[in-house]
């Protein structure tokens, strides 16, 4: 809401209003310098350490390459999207478990095969739609197998004893 952040006093839930947003500042010049200077403070930390102890005292690598696109895509989706005027745009709704859903989905299709031909995605394409594999997301801001229960419901109702024999 646009609101939401004046009631609960919390900067860091506003939505964003303006293309020059003092956060966007924070995410790329703050924040990723942050995990940049640690993770050469890790490589360049003196002592006798093993690559493998060295890759432990940082996050992985997928992790930080994941973190600095995610910032770079987040900063600049909303700034194009305050540039195409939009009033303002509301970050909590971001959520990639559809895109992950979906390429598990074209992962477990091709098997074996990691690098798919465009002929190859295209056919999983059609057999996933085909399939209804993914459905849309209904509403609210959370993936897993949409409107489908986590937790089933259990009864209090005690179990008839069986016979004896």
């Amino acid at each position: 809401s646009k609101t939401e952040y004046i009631k609960k006093r919390n900067d860091s839930i506003k939505p964003y209003f303006s293309c020059d947003d003092p956060r966007f500042t924070w995410l790329t010049d703050i924040f990723l310098k942050y995990l940049e200077d640690w993770r050469k403070s890790t490589l360049t930390r003196s002592g006798e350490y093993s690559p493998d102890e060295r890759g432990k005292m940082f996050l992985s690598l997928q992790t930080y390459n994941g973190l600095k696109i995610s910032v770079y895509s987040h900063v600049e989706a909303v700034q194009f999207l305050l540039s195409q005027g939009f009033e303002y745009v509301p970050t909590e709704r971001f959520m990639q478990d559809v895109l992950e859903d979906y390429f598990g989905h074209q992962l477990a299709k091709g098997g074996r095969s990691d690098n798919p031909t465009a002929q190859q995605f295209g056919y999983n394409d059609l057999t996933i739609a085909t399939q209804r594999d993914i459905a849309p997301v209904i509403r609210g801001n959370v993936g897993g197998r949409y409107e489908v229960q986590k937790w089933q419901v259990v009864s209090d109702e005690p179990v008839k004893k069986r016979a004896k024999k």
